[in-house]
């Protein structure tokens, strides 16, 4: 079935597939993969026709995908979170390895016993005495805490848990962690983390002031929709634990609007307000 899709997603994005790059993508023999091919075919007999003097298969006029529509956006984010693995293993992954690159984030000097340590805690739901150093104490400080999520914000990883000195869950920087130990203590059933499991909406649209031309091409290249009112948005639910983070990396707080590059704002800031940091500017 890998295979299959390989061929069919090959097809579809680069416009040919051939016997040769599906064998060696999948280490398989060349009557393995014309196999593969006989039985796409009679699955799909409108789909391919082969090229003769290309020696390879090319999507028809009428093909249409038998694995089901992919929306691009999904195939966008598959591409750019395979940036890092082997040409061979993105291959089997997409059917097709385009030149790509991403902004890379700064890397991070976190120790793999620590990162064990963290992750083994969050599977088996262990609380740990960490040392952790804030930029709110100037010495570091130790805590009971109980990690139940990992969280990366694009720019830094953070660990998301029950931090028994507030009594409260916090998100702390994995980098600051400057200890963590399995604690000694058996912690008492834990209250439901609302804010991680729970989701609000955000509704973004544009700004006044831009041309017609320029609200449909903005509007085209975030996904909006026209609404009721004439106006183009689009609403994206994250969890409430990660609206902070959405706000950074979007730059939608009210303050962020004379800055903004991408010209959208957040139309219902007051009321996801309560999920973003306190004494943020507005």
């Amino acid at each position: 079935m890998r295979r299959l899709r390989f061929i069919e997603r090959a097809a579809l994005w680069t416009g040919q597939v051939g016997r040769r790059a599906v064998a060696a993508t999948f280490d398989v023999s060349i009557s393995h993969v014309t196999s593969d091919f006989h039985r796409y075919r009679e699955m799909a007999p409108r789909n391919l026709l082969y090229d003769v003097a290309e020696k390879c298969f090319r999507p028809t006029d009428s093909f249409k995908p038998l694995f089901g529509a992919e929306d691009p956006s999904s195939i966008l984010s598959t591409i750019a979170a395979s940036v890092d693995l082997p040409s061979q293993d993105r291959g089997r992954l997409l059917g097709f390895t385009p030149p790509v690159d991403v902004v890379q984030a700064l890397p991070v000097a976190i120790d793999q016993p620590l990162l064990v340590t963290v992750c083994r805690a969050i599977t088996t739901g262990a609380s740990l005495d960490i040392t952790y150093q804030s930029m709110v104490t100037p010495e570091a400080v130790g805590r009971l805490f109980t990690p139940h999520a990992l969280i990366f914000t694009g720019q830094r990883w953070l660990v998301r848990g029950r931090d028994e000195r507030h009594k409260a869950y916090r998100d702390l920087a994995l980098a600051r962690i400057l200890s963590a130990a399995a604690s000694p203590e058996v912690g008492e059933d834990l209250p439901r983390d609302d804010q991680w499991h729970d989701r609000a909406a955000l509704e973004i649209t544009l700004i006044d002031g831009l041309s017609p031309g320029q609200v449909d091409v903005t509007a085209r290249e975030l996904g909006m929709r026209q609404m009721s009112d004439g106006s183009f948005a689009v609403r994206i639910e994250p969890r409430q634990a990660m609206i902070p983070y959405v706000l950074d990396h979007l730059r939608l707080r009210p303050a962020d609007h004379a800055a903004q590059a991408v010209p959208i704002r957040l139309r219902n800031y007051g009321d996801i307000r309560k999920f973003d940091r306190p004494n943020v500017a507005s």
